[in-house]
C-alpha cells in the first residue's frame, strides 16, 4: 500500500464500523440498546492493505459515528436486531461495512473499492 492511500484507508474505516454524523435522527427506541462508545479493530484479508486499524466509535439513537473525528463522509445506522450497514467516503475511496452487534461485541466485514481494492473484517468490543 502506498503512503499516500494509508490516510485515506484509515480515515475511511474509522467507522466502521464505520458510519453517520451524529444528529437528529428517527430511530427506533430498541435501537438505542447499542448506543455508547465502541472499540473497533478492522483487518485486512484481501488486496494491498495493511493492519490492523484501531478505531473508536459511539452509537447515539441508532446512528453510528466516528469518535475519532478524522472527517469523513459516512453514512449508516445500527439496527435495533444490532445489524450495522454503512459506507464511508474519503476522496476517491468508498469503503462498504456491515456485520452484527450482539450485546458487548460485534463483528463483520468492509471493503474498499477503487483503483487498488481491498477487503476484510472488523471487530468491536462496547466500551462505555
Amino acid at each position: 500500500m502506498t503512503s499516500s492511500r494509508l490516510p485515506v484507508l484509515a480515515a475511511a474505516l474509522a467507522p466502521a464500523l464505520l458510519l453517520a454524523p451524529a444528529g437528529p435522527a428517527s430511530a427506533a427506541p430498541s435501537a438505542g440498546r447499542f448506543d455508547g462508545a465502541w472499540s473497533v479493530v478492522a483487518t485486512a484479508e484481501t488486496g494491498n492493505c495493511t493492519g490492523p486499524y484501531r478505531y473508536p466509535i459511539v452509537i447515539r439513537d441508532g446512528v453510528v459515528d466516528d469518535a475519532g473525528g478524522n472527517g469523513v463522509d459516512a453514512s449508516g445506522r445500527a439496527g435495533a436486531d444490532g445489524r450495522i450497514t454503512g459506507t464511508i467516503r474519503s476522496g476517491l475511496a468508498s469503503v462498504s461495512v456491515s456485520g452484527r452487534l450482539r450485546g458487548t461485541a460485534g463483528s463483520g466485514r468492509w471493503s474498499l473499492a477503487g483503483i487498488s481494492p481491498c477487503s476484510g473484517r472488523w471487530t468491536a468490543r462496547r466500551t462505555g
